[in-house]
């Protein structure tokens, strides 16, 4: 859909048009491009994770309509994206992109954990 967009808003624009004979020029930016995870780096990913914390430690999360810049990356390399929980569970819950974001410094550890055996996982 991310790359059929732009000419069909154009033909569904034409089409309504067309009766009236007016004419129009559509101006399209693409903005960030959306995450589309490949399968094989996900469960790449997923044997890291089970690897390095178990199964439990798995958890889904709701799809955001937000933009995230990993789909820039997307668009030139295969990849999978996955969130890492930062909160410590206590206090409130900041939002990641604010200033007054607090990182639980120790899931930067369970962090390079996970990768480090996505990593290995890969390799073998």
């Amino acid at each position: 859909m991310w790359n059929e967009l732009e000419p069909l808003v154009k033909d569904l624009v034409q089409s309504l048009l067309w009766p009236t004979g007016v004419g129009f020029e559509l101006e399209h930016r693409r903005g960030v491009p959306p995450v589309v995870n490949d399968a094989e780096s996900t469960a790449v990913l997923r044997a890291g994770i089970e690897a390095a914390l178990g199964e439990d430690a798995l958890a889904g999360t709701e799809q955001s309509s937000g933009g995230e810049d990993f789909g820039w990356y997307l668009e030139h390399i295969s990849g999978s994206f996955a969130r890492l929980g930062v909160w410590s569970g206590q206090d409130r819950q900041y939002d990641l992109h604010q200033p007054t974001f607090i990182l639980d410094e120790r899931a930067l550890l369970v962090g390079v954990r996970v990768m480090v055996h996505a990593a290995l996982t890969a390799l073998a």
